[in-house]
């Protein structure tokens, strides 16, 4: 009894921990938490992932509730990227009848590792000609102008971008079996050229319609069962409430090299799972 009691203290610790890193960042935790479920506490891989998706749902919706009061989630972008991931998750799956996912996951694995490496390299300023691939490409038609008062900022987007990025995040997301939420934050970051805290806060929202109905598939399938997701939905929606919290005292640019850290991280995470699978 007193075993059990100690090894859900911890579990409520450790959710409490990815939880606020990944309410910061605007990662949401799913990546790190998974593999930390199935190799520690020994979570069959339906349960961790089913415990996981049920306990993204409450903290996100904490998040995204605490973060409109600052102004800092971008609904319309949020839906508008979340809809052709929503399409990219069930393309990814029907790839994966096609083609070996194993192989290609130690290249993504790389990539997520050089993306994340970029937040650390300082570039100089450029020339209007020289804005680098992806400013051309978000020049498109048609493209819009988001403006957002309460923070003083505004930022384009081309519609096309939305649609490409959305099905690749999608994509990735499906063929792996990974959460998309840390391939969103960067792209809004890189491509859109948000805010560091409008792009992560935009990201948990999007968590938000993920876990919705990701919970409600594995809910169906009976991969949820509760005596297993309380611990982690505690610590969870814990650290949404401190890394809001957090969120507010670390300006943008310190949050940039954070966000560049969860994805090195992930990008390691993606590479001990490619090594430890059969």
């Amino acid at each position: 009894m007193e075993t059990e009691i100690i090894i859900t203290l911890i579990l409520i610790l450790i959710s409490f921990t990815i939880s606020l890193f990944g309410s910061v960042v605007g990662f949401g935790g799913g990546i790190f938490m998974v593999p930390i479920l199935i190799t520690i506490f020994s979570y069959p891989l339906t349960t961790a992932v089913g415990s996981v998706m049920i306990s993204l749902l409450p903290s996100s919706l904490i998040s995204t509730f605490l973060n409109r009061k600052e102004g800092y989630v971008d609904f319309k972008m949020g839906v508008l990227l979340e809809l052709p991931t929503i399409f990219g998750v069930f393309l990814g799956v029907l790839l994966l009848s096609y083609i070996s996912a194993k192989h290609l996951e130690i290249i993504f694995a790389i990539l997520v590792l050089l993306l994340g490496f970029s937040f650390f390299i300082k570039q100089g300023k450029k020339n209007k000609k020289d804005q680098g691939f992806f400013y051309t490409l978000n020049t498109l038609r048609p493209r819009y102008i988001i403006r957002n008062h309460l923070n003083h900022v505004a930022y384009r987007f081309s519609a096309w971008m939305v649609l490409i990025f959305g099905l690749m995040a999608g994509t990735l997301a499906g063929l792996f079996g990974i959460g998309g939420g840390f391939l969103k934050t960067p792209i809004m970051l890189k491509v859109f050229r948000m805010p560091a805290k409008i792009a992560t806060a935009t990201a948990l929202f999007m968590i938000v319609i993920t876990s919705t109905t990701g919970s409600i598939s594995h809910y169906a399938l009976d991969h949820i069962h509760m005596e297993s997701a309380w611990p982690i939905m505690l610590g969870f929606a814990a650290g949404a409430l401190g890394g809001q919290r957090l969120n507010l005292s670390i300006n943008n640019k310190t949050l940039e090299k954070l966000i560049g850290m969860g994805l090195v991280l992930a990008g390691l995470v993606m590479m001990s799972n490619f090594i430890i699978k059969p």
